[in-house]
């Protein structure tokens, strides 16, 4: 059962309450004029009286929580039908962009905080799918002959490319402010490139990869480093690994 029809179920369930705490009001007050009227505090015209604008209130507040109820109800439809075309998407980026939109524009009573846990599994279904084909390319092409790569790699997330170091130094410090640690500048293919954290399987990167979408920059992603930059060399007066 999905989250959706939790919601829906709770919200039935909640109404049913409702109307068993009106019914039983209403018998109270049925009571209560039964005893007014043994005891002759009221005439019965009164009574009748009374009891009609009971009745015609109760009807009327039945009515209401009937009417909020398949209101309800038909929204969640709506917005689960809403969710399902979101799916469809075919990139995370467009998956994301139309969650964001729908939520900003109204169309979705879903907090932040699921919007955002949506977003990343998303994003780590279509990144984990983009590496499984990577490894079937490699498997591949050991058995044509050519030798297996190096399983003990070191994978990292590449924040983005500047053209000058004071942009890499920008973004480099922007990340350790959130929280990334193993924040260093390569210099690669004449540019200077941020790179955040060491991170032993491509598994483990994925869980920091939408943090550093939304904190640091939209373009970052994730790399293998003896691949990425196979032959590097620590300049220490700059504090860069350059790339040969």
């Amino acid at each position: 059962m999905t989250t959706e029809e939790l919601d829906i179920k709770k919200f039935e369930l909640e109404q049913k309450i409702k109307l068993e705490e009106l019914e039983l009001k209403k018998r109270e007050l049925d009571l209560r004029l039964l005893e007014l009227k043994r005891k002759k505090f009221s005439t019965p015209l009164i009574i009748s009286v009374i009891g009609g604008l009971i009745t015609i209130i109760t009807g009327i507040t039945l009515n209401y929580f009937e009417s909020s109820t398949e209101h309800s109800l038909e929204d969640k439809k709506f917005q689960s039908s809403l969710l399902l075309k979101v799916t469809d998407s075919e990139t995370y980026e467009e998956f994301s962009n139309r969650l964001v939109a729908l939520q900003e524009n109204g169309l979705l009573s879903i907090d932040s905080t699921k919007i955002a846990r949506y977003r990343k599994e998303r994003l780590i279904a279509q990144e984990t799918e983009k590496f499984i084909k990577a490894d079937s390319i490699i498997d591949n092409t050991s058995k044509s002959g050519l030798p297996q790569p190096n399983k003990n790699v070191v994978w990292t997330i590449v924040a983005g490319g500047d053209s000058n170091m004071e942009g890499a130094s920008f973004e480099k410090s922007k990340a350790e402010k959130n929280g990334f640690s193993n924040v260093s500048i390569w210099y690669r293919n004449n540019a200077y490139r941020t790179c955040m954290g060491r991170y032993s399987s491509n598994t483990e990167a994925l869980n920091y990869l939408f943090n550093a979408k939304e904190k640091i920059n939209q373009i970052a992603h994730i790399v293998r480093l003896d691949n990425w930059c196979p032959n590097s060399i620590y300049d220490a007066d700059k504090k860069i690994y350059i790339c040969n």
